[in-house]
């Protein structure tokens, strides 16, 4: 019989199976008490963020959503009466709570085999790359996108703008349908759009209909890249996750650099529509892929399909799963996901300063992203293809900032007991120092005189910086916010991506007028500057979260979760 508890001594006609199965539940709850502060740590959504356990977390000034939306919301008043049937208001009967079937049930995705597990991650890490392949694949082709739609420059530019916009922007309304309606569907619908909008790419016969493509391919792409964090977080645990966490961020940066490499070659042999038809392809096949290979993952859908199923066979209204009962309507989710981020963003001193640092980091990728060409085509007289290969030098810096995070995760668990989270800064620091360093290695070895390796090496050494700064950034938000981190990493997302989708508009102009030496000195000064933050942070991060209004409420919270557990414990016999 599948499992379920109930609160009613009388809510089984069979006590000793029902006296068995609560035992398990108090069991299973008990050890997701104990495990929630580092469930999200390494994850970009995490399944203890403030959409991600089936349920809304209060904010910090302590007001329940669930409240607020009884208050606000009139369409509340009959599903806070009726769920799925069962009168919530009827206290002669209580829900039996469907939970898994012991700590072994098949069905729970942390149970699942590794090749199974490893199916489903692959195919959202493969995503993330397919994704980052056509913004760079498109960054590439600009030329000809200029030159057979009659466009302007910066109006071409506007096609990696729009794209990066939607990146920071989209997630924050379309994820919180992940916790309704599960990752599977977003992911099947995200994964057809995104191939579909390939077409009117490669058919365009103006600017207008590619700049609408891009924008629609981007929140495709995003929504479903947004969620990745969220899957690697759903199958694996705590202890398991590091692995699939650096595979996904490094598939993401990496092939940023993929792109050009090979689409480089397309531009200069033909043209743009074979860049697009290229990718129609790939992710038509990555699609139909898909389709037999993704698997549902998220806990909270799954239980509440469980407790359909139930209800269904036993004609029985009281089977119930938690998250159904405990979510917020989808309308409070979306405002909250909308508002809080931004909230945080502006009154959390440790987030606004490391959202801001990062931000500039980003532009910085974008800038040399825009500026290769610039700089190798008039300083070395490569054509567009050259240009292509020297981005292959991302994927080698992406390798060495692997290697060097590997050495400081050693160092994070050797201190952490004494630094807390400022331990996940050791890789933000070598990124903070690798970054300014490679950014003026990379300018001031821009001349004919120095052979043209000089400033690649400088550009590999800002890539590795950049992945560095990139992935200690989820790591260190994610275990400074816990409950909180799926706004806080939200936040820095959208100041991350906003300044990025800038950043391109202006390199051209920029470097025209002030030179590649006077352009890129700009910004290789201005990168060390923020480079102290890490620094700063690891010094006073901890005095910095201690006033804050979040972390205050995050202890509240811990203390609460401590004493509900100490009291499940003491029912045990």
């Amino acid at each position: 019989m599948s499992q379920a508890t109930s609160n009613g001594s009388s809510a089984s006609p069979e006590p000793q199976q029902q006296h068995h199965q609560e035992q398990q539940l108090k069991s299973s709850r008990r050890s997701t008490l104990t495990d929630a502060p580092t469930l999200c740590s390494d994850s970009v959504e995490t399944r203890t963020g403030d959409l991600e356990q089936g349920r809304m977390v209060p904010d910090g000034e302590g007001e329940g959503e669930k409240g607020a939306a009884a208050m606000e919301l009139q369409g509340e008043k009959d599903s806070d009466k009726n769920l799925n049937g069962f009168d919530k208001t009827d206290n002669s009967q209580e829900p039996i709570w469907v939970d898994w079937d012991g700590e072994d049930d098949p069905a729970n995705p942390f149970n699942w085999s590794k090749r199974r597990k490893w199916a489903v991650s692959l195919s959202g890490i493969f995503f993330c790359a397919l994704a980052s392949m056509s913004v760079s694949g498109y960054a590439i082709s600009q030329g000809s996108v200029q030159t057979l739609l009659h466009a302007s420059h910066i109006t071409t530019v506007l096609g990696v703008t729009m794209f990066t916009l939607t990146f920071g922007t989209a997630p924050l309304v379309l994820a919180p349908f992940s916790e309704v309606y599960g990752r599977n569907g977003i992911y099947l619908a995200s994964a057809f759009i995104f191939f579909m909008f390939f077409i009117p790419q490669a058919l365009a016969q103006n600017i207008e209909t590619m700049l609408v493509s891009r924008f629609i391919l981007g929140i495709a792409g995003s929504t479903a890249v947004s969620l990745v964090g969220g899957t690697l977080s759903d199958v694996f645990i705590t202890e398991e996750r590091g692995l699939p966490m650096a595979m996904f961020s490094y598939s993401a940066f990496a092939s940023t650099g993929l792109g050009p490499l090979f689409f480089g070659m397309v531009e200069y042999h033909y043209n743009f529509r074979y860049v697009a038809w290229i990718l129609f392809a790939l992710s038509g096949a990555f699609t139909i892929m898909l389709v037999f290979v993704l698997k549902e993952t998220r806990a909270s859908v799954l239980l509440s399909r469980k407790a359909a199923r139930l209800r269904k066979e036993t004609n029985n209204p009281r089977y119930q799963a938690r998250g159904d009962a405990e979510r917020a309507s989808l309308l409070v989710m979306i405002r909250t996901s909308l508002g809080r981020p931004i909230k945080m963003l502006f009154t959390e001193p440790v987030l606004f300063s490391f959202a801001v640092w990062i931000a500039f980091v980003w532009a910085v990728l974008y800038i040399l992203l825009e500026s290769v060409n610039l700089v190798f085509e008039n300083t070395y007289g490569f054509n567009i293809e050259q240009s292509g290969f020297v981005f292959s030098v991302q994927v080698v810096g992406s390798t060495f900032g692997l290697i060097i995070d590997h050495y400081c995760d050693k160092l994070y668990h050797k201190n952490v007991a004494r630094v807390g989270p400022e331990g996940r800064l050791y890789s933000a620091m070598w990124g903070g120092c690798l970054v300014p360093v490679g950014a003026f290695f990379y300018t001031f070895t821009s001349y004919r005189s120095i052979h043209w390796i000089a400033p690649v090496i400088g550009s590999g050494i800002l890539y590795c910086g950049t992945y560095l700064v990139y992935l200690s950034c989820f790591n260190y938000l994610a275990d400074s916010y816990t409950l909180y981190a799926s706004s806080a990493l939200s936040a820095q997302s959208f100041l991350r991506n906003l300044v990025g989708c800038v950043a391109p508009l202006f390199t051209t102009p920029m470097y025209n007028r002030l030179g590649i030496q006077g352009a890129g000195g700009l910004t290789a000064g201005i990168a060390l500057l923020l480079s102290a933050t890490p620094f700063i942070l690891y010094k006073y991060g901890s005095r910095l979260r201690a006033r804050s209004r979040f972390a205050q409420a995050l202890e509240r919270q811990r203390i609460e979760a401590e004493e509900r557990a100490a009291a499940k414990r003491a029912e045990l016999p």
